[in-house]
């Protein structure tokens, strides 16, 4: 029973990391974690007294707590690996006016570490700090999926294939085909998954054993990303990922802390 519990516990948490940006109601977060709606409710309030989940100010959605912050500042410093790749993607987005997104594989999903801000109103930012993507969704989720072996991408696709359709419609045998335009052209591009307006390029970076652990994108609209511009951009962060190579001594692991 408290094995149960606690899987429906984690759940939920998982939910609201999601989705954290504009918080979820009692009915999504029962729809999403497919637990009944009176057990949500009945955890949600263990939750609350714990501070590791928070309700809006309006009091219509729930979101992580202040707890779960805290506890992700303590771990920090042996996990955060955003402040090596800080200078690069700054000097991509003075370069080219386009956002730029740090990801990092967690399992079968990408989370996004950083980001840059741009004053461009055509380009809005499409994902938040800490917001999670299954692997293969935008350019850089794209980009470390297609690095990935077989064994993980169909253990990625079987995993996600429910919800793939909330990101633009995307479809497992969508995502097959852009995953084999990754291979070959050797740099993820995307569009519309996200944002109708919003498209991407993509790169991924490896650890000290050759492992893609994480992606760095550039995200501007669709009209502007032509064949030759993605081209330009994919330039870009090559260099930017061949400076940041010899720095990362480490081996990424989902079990194990970087220090």
């Amino acid at each position: 029973m408290a094995t149960v519990v606690l899987e429906r516990t984690l759940r939920i948490l998982d939910q609201l990391s999601r989705y954290d940006a504009r918080g979820q109601s009692l009915s999504e977060l029962a729809r999403q974690s497919g637990i009944p709606h009176a057990t949500v409710h009945r955890l949600l309030q263990d939750l609350l007294a714990a501070r590791l989940v928070a309700r809006e100010p309006d009091g219509r959605g729930y979101v992580l707590g202040r707890l779960a912050f805290e506890y992700g500042l303590a771990a920090r410093s042996r996990h955060d690996v955003a402040g090596l790749f800080t200078p690069n993607l700054e000097r991509l987005t003075a370069a080219t006016g386009y956002a730029a997104y740090l990801f990092v594989r967690s399992g079968t999903e990408a989370v996004c570490y950083a980001h840059t801000a741009t004053r461009r109103p055509d380009a809005p930012l499409t994902v938040t700090v800490g917001g999670r993507r299954p692997l293969g969704v935008g350019a850089a989720g794209l980009a470390l999926l297609a690095a990935q072996d077989d064994a993980l991408v169909e253990q990625a696709l079987a995993q996600h294939a429910e919800v793939l359709g909330r990101y633009g419609g995307l479809t497992a045998p969508r995502l097959r085909e852009l995953l084999e335009q990754t291979r070959t052209l050797g740099y993820a591009r995307s569009g519309g998954c996200l944002n109708t307006n919003t498209a991407a390029v993509g790169h991924t970076a490896c650890d000290a054993a050759g492992q893609a652990f994480a992606a760095i994108s550039l995200s501007t609209t669709q009209a502007r990303l032509t064949h030759r511009e993605a081209a330009r951009l994919d330039g870009l962060l090559r260099a930017e990922i061949a400076d940041i190579t010899p720095r990362i001594h480490f081996h990424w692991s989902d079990s194990a802390a970087l220090r």
